[in-house]
């Protein structure tokens, strides 16, 4: 006979080896096992689970220890779904990204009128009590989709946001090629 000193401990072992065996034969038998497991991580919050059939089905794996078939289906076909848009997103972008060409003359000044895609903030050193040490990237592009990049700090953009449509004239500094996309590199961009 087997005496049990901490009944509360002794339930809790039995529970979680009850899940662990479950886990085990899931995993066997479920095709794509670690994938399924990676996609319910999204709908873990900390100790909680988002309010989401993502999370529903976080909560059910945690609770039980497995999905049901048409559960791991689910979840399967949500992540084929998200691979086929993002194929099809690529495909579409590199389509773009290939009709790029750089603008303008290196060393001439230009006037453009530009599309703020994005704005990053990047911490260096600041050299003078004046200098906070923030530089801007600013990620631009013109009516073709042509990529046009400025890095300082300039008044052209004191009121600058994502999504504006600035117009300035600018030197064209750089013609360069980042990551296979032509791009264009400006200094000195004044309002126009």
């Amino acid at each position: 006979m087997t005496i049990i000193f901490d009944e509360a401990a002794y339930d809790s072992a039995i529970k979680r080896n009850i899940l662990e065996n479950a886990r085990k034969t899931w995993r066997a038998s479920t095709e794509r096992a670690g994938e399924i497991e990676d996609a319910l991580v999204s709908g873990r919050n900390g100790g909680s689970y988002t309010e989401d059939f993502i999370g529903s089905l976080a909560k059910a794996f945690d609770s039980f220890g497995k999905l049901t078939p048409n559960q791991s289906a689910a979840v399967l076909k949500g992540i084929d779904a998200r691979a086929a848009r993002r194929a099809e997103w690529k495909d579409k972008q590199a389509v773009i990204d290939a009709a790029r060409e750089h603008i303008g003359i290196v060393g001439e000044k230009a006037s453009l009128s530009l599309i703020i895609k994005k704005i990053i903030h990047m911490q260096g050193v600041a050299f003078s009590y004046r200098d906070s040490g923030i530089t801007t990237l600013y990620i631009m592009e013109d009516a073709q989709n042509n990529v046009v990049i400025y890095k300082g700090n300039s008044a052209a953009f004191d009121s600058a946001e994502e999504g504006q449509l600035i117009t300035l004239t600018a030197t064209i500094k750089e013609h360069g090629v980042r990551n296979g996309v032509k791009q264009t590199i400006i200094q000195r961009p004044k309002a126009a």
